[in-house]
């Protein structure tokens, strides 16, 4: 069997124009390694009209002014993005590559944002050419039975959702989200509705490992958060230090025998160069007097950000437990170590599946090649792309 592929993660959010919203989410975001594209829609824009940078990440959006949607992409070997496609100052088609040690994954990742209504992103797609390898995601702002479950019988689809689910369909696109599962909780008291979507074509429909909705931020919006399986993922690992047992009596000592002289720098040039020579010798103090600590226990590759919020719940609500020891704080310490537990079980079980189908396809390819004319059979369907 091939060897297992990193895994990072794309999120996707409405910030609904505020700025704490805006930059707490990329503040959040940009945190962990593993995290890797960041898609926001109705972002937080500045007096000039621009979007928040965020550093170690380049930015994309559809227009260099007031953008309603901006796709951020982590700095990272082996992970390059282009932009491939804008329309209005709403849609952004940004080419993903992932590149490890000759294996290349590439697909196209949409950040959408059909204001207000599902109308305008209805009449867009039917006029772009779509690509094999694609993951959509946005505010699409359409009510469907697909995508929201069961609806009441008084409640009424527009023609604008119904051509949509239809032109998704008709494409072979897969949703990702779970049906019925909110992700817009209205401030006017309107019923919540599921409108921010994740949807994906072709063979990198198999590198989606999980997707994850998380109700817990400052916005109207949820989070949703999808985990993929990619050649390149994770950044190098920055080597941790044991700075209690660093001897400060070597560092100086090998700060003072370099002997570098600062009194007679001349011009720009000088500078940087002695700046540089300066970082340097730091490295090599610090490698010689902090030793380097243990290293963290690599993320299992089944792992997802729902099991990361199911954790964080299970230890606040084993705290609450401790703190005030009543039945229904210990009883709810117990439902959610269960539903933990569970979580894990079916994460696993769906990996294994998801690689057991992989190395069947590749096996079924390996003894049945398709004739170059052909387009290949997707590996759970079956179908053609």
């Amino acid at each position: 069997m091939a060897p297992l592929a990193s895994v990072g993660s794309v999120q996707l959010l409405n910030c609904a124009r505020g700025q704490a919203t805006t930059i707490s989410a990329l503040q959040d975001f940009a945190r962990k390694n593993e995290n890797l594209i960041c898609l926001l829609q109705e972002p937080w824009i500045d007096r000039h009209g621009h979007p928040p940078t965020l550093p170690d990440f380049d930015t994309f959006s559809p227009t260099p002014l007031k953008p309603k949607c901006v796709t951020y992409v982590r700095r990272t070997p082996g992970l390059t993005a282009t932009t491939t496609f804008t329309a209005q100052d709403s849609f952004l088609g940004t080419t993903i590559t992932s590149t490890q040690n000759s294996k290349t994954t590439t697909f196209t990742l949409f950040n959408f944002y059909s204001p207000g209504r599902p109308e305008p992103v209805a009449r867009l797609l039917p006029t772009i050419p779509v690509p094999k390898e694609c993951i959509l995601m946005g505010d699409l702002n359409a009510h469907h039975a697909w995508w929201q479950g069961p609806l009441p019988p008084t409640a009424r689809t527009s023609a604008a959702s119904h051509s949509l689910a239809e032109w998704l369909e008709s494409n072979n696109f897969q949703l990702h989200n779970e049906p019925g599962l909110p992700t817009h909780h209205p401030r006017n008291g309107s019923t919540p509705s599921t409108i921010d979507l994740c949807l994906s074509r072709g063979g990198i429909t198999n590198s989606i490992i999980s997707l994850a909705t998380n109700h817990d931020t400052t916005s109207d919006h949820s989070s949703v958060t999808v985990t993929l399986a990619l050649p390149s993922a994770l950044p190098p690992t920055t080597v941790r230090r044991n700075w209690a047992k660093a001897n400060w009596q070597t560092f100086e000592e090998h700060i003072r025998s370099t002997g570098i002289d600062l009194t007679n720098l001349q011009g720009k040039e000088d500078t940087l160069r002695a700046v540089t020579n300066i970082t340097t010798v730091l490295h090599n103090a610090i490698d010689a007097a902090v030793p380097s600590g243990h290293s963290r226990k690599p993320k299992a590759p089944w792992w997802n950000h729902s099991l990361t919020l199911a954790k964080q719940s299970a230890k606040r609500a084993d705290r609450r437990a401790r703190l005030n020891p009543s039945t229904a704080n210990r009883e709810d310490s117990q439902k959610k170590h269960q539903h933990w537990t569970a979580m894990i079980w079916v994460a696993k079980t769906a990996y294994r599946i998801k690689q057991l189908q992989s190395t069947k396809f590749q096996k079924h390819l390996e003894n049945h090649p398709p004739p170059q004319h052909a387009p290949l059979p997707h590996p759970t369907t079956g179908r053609s792309d």
